[in-house]
């Protein structure tokens, strides 16, 4: 709580430039993707941003080729050697995008895959591989790939293309939002579940003129939250209005409302832009504008709200996107100064907090245990740890057979779910054990198999 909070906006390019995505980063800092533009009317080129907790830049990639556009979007997964990305490349014209970056934000492979346009999301499945969500034309289309990013299967739905999206805990479905509706896919049949025209209730002075739903997020108990704003043509003004939303996987609507901002009046100059869920308090933090700054609200799962905060940024906001990375948050956007530039924040300590009380616990959390999720045809594994204490720091021992230490990680635990990539790169195919210090109960094996 001592640290001062990083606010910031880099100039990244002589146009213009907007970050859609952030990921905490091994070894601290955190990667940043977007789209920047060489300069006004020029096209668009992808880019990666890797900053330190301070927010100075480590390095800052640009991937862009002649005559083409280049854009990366929120589908971001982090790798325990870097990152897989997706997005958009014209070649001419505008194709799917998928590029696997080191952890120094160089191109190890990069596809782009035919009757597509291009990529909004993209997720780590459980049963290995990674899906896609996108667009062909104006329609979502889903494609799940491989490791080194050959297809396994691709299917088109005749509704409107994909804005965000998120897999079910099971990994099982996909639940997607478009810009008016949401739609539920079973991974397995490929069919679609249900789809749902999001209604959006009438504001003062009468019914929004126009609306769109701009991020999704998975809640407990089968729900999931919904974020957008509303338009007003007024005779002297563009009335605008932060939307928020709860439903249930079922496709049943459970409540909605607008939100003010902290001690204003109304709801003008008020826009919603992305979801956090904080699993152990149960609360939900809706994340928008309220004038130029950004405008962050809790919410319990009934939709009292519990607080709001404003924070400044360094020009009027047009997009945020925050994260909880262990006691922080961290958000990257898009802020004019000057132009527009791409936003970085990171609070001071686990400043948006606040303490919950047990019976605002819906669901029980386990206290400090874990479990270790790997695919060994793969060589990936992962770290999920829950704990229902105060943040903290944990090791991790990784053992050979003869008793030797291969590898030592300290993660950041924060209260609720935590899911860490375990790093394998190095260590030859075998039998290991992994264990946590200071922990007596058994450890954990784990196959390595390339």
């Amino acid at each position: 709580m001592s640290q001062t909070a990083i606010n910031k906006a880099f100039n990244l390019a002589p146009g213009y430039d907007a970050g859609w995505s952030i990921l905490p980063a091994a070894g601290g800092g955190y990667a940043i993707f977007g789209v920047q533009y060489p300069s006004i009317g020029a096209r668009p080129d992808a880019f990666c941003l890797r900053v330190d907790d301070a927010g100075n830049t480590v390095f800052h990639r640009v991937f862009g080729a002649p005559n083409t556009d280049e854009a990366f979007g929120r589908g971001a997964v982090a790798l325990a050697d870097g990152w897989l990305v997706a997005g958009a490349k014209s070649i001419p014209t505008s194709r799917g995008w998928i590029v696997r970056l080191n952890a120094s934000g160089q191109i190890v492979w990069e596809n782009t895959y035919a009757n597509t346009t291009k990529f909004s999301q993209l997720f780590a499945l459980p049963t290995g591989g990674y899906l896609a969500v996108g667009a062909l034309g104006g329609g979502l289309l889903l494609l799940q790939i491989n490791t080194d990013g050959s297809v396994v299967w691709q299917q088109n739905y005749p509704i409107p293309e994909a804005i965000d999206a998120y897999l079910t805990d099971s990994g099982n479905a996909c639940i997607v939002m478009s810009r008016d509706r949401v739609s539920k896919v079973h991974l397995g049949t490929k069919q679609m579940v249900w789809s749902r025209i999001v209604q959006f209730p009438a504001l003062l002075p009468g019914a929004p003129e126009v609306a769109q739903l701009n991020g999704i997020e998975p809640l407990s108990k089968g729900l999931f939250a919904i974020i957008g704003s509303a338009y007003r043509e007024l005779p002297t003004a563009l009335y605008t209005a932060h939307y928020a939303a709860v439903w249930n996987e079922r496709g049943e609507f459970v409540w909605d409302r607008y939100f003010r901002g902290a001690a204003r009046a109304d709801y003008d100059e008020n826009e919603g832009f992305s979801v956090t869920f904080l699993s152990n308090a149960q609360n939900i933090l809706f994340t928008g504008k309220v004038g130029d700054n950004i405008s962050v609200t809790r919410t319990d799962l009934n939709g009292n709200v519990i607080e709001q905060k404003e924070i400044a940024a360094p020009g009027p906001v047009y997009a945020a996107k925050l994260i909880r990375d262990g006691a922080r948050y961290a958000m990257t956007g898009a802020v004019f100064s000057n132009s527009m530039n791409t936003y970085f924040y990171r609070s001071a300590g686990n400043a948006l907090s606040v303490q919950a009380n047990d019976n605002q616990q819906l669901t029980p959390v386990a206290a400090d245990n874990w479990d270790l999720q790997h695919e060994p045809a793969q060589g990936r594994a992962w770290i999920v740890a829950y704990t229902s204490e105060n943040p903290r720091e944990a090791t991790f021992r990784l053992w050979a057979l003869d008793g030797s230490l291969a590898r030592e990680v300290r993660l950041w635990l924060t209260e609720g779910k935590n899911r860490f990539p375990l790093d394998l790169s190095g260590l030859p195919d075998g039998l290991y054990w992994l264990s946590e210090a200071g922990e007596s109960s058994p450890p954990k094996a784990l196959l390595i198999r390339h």
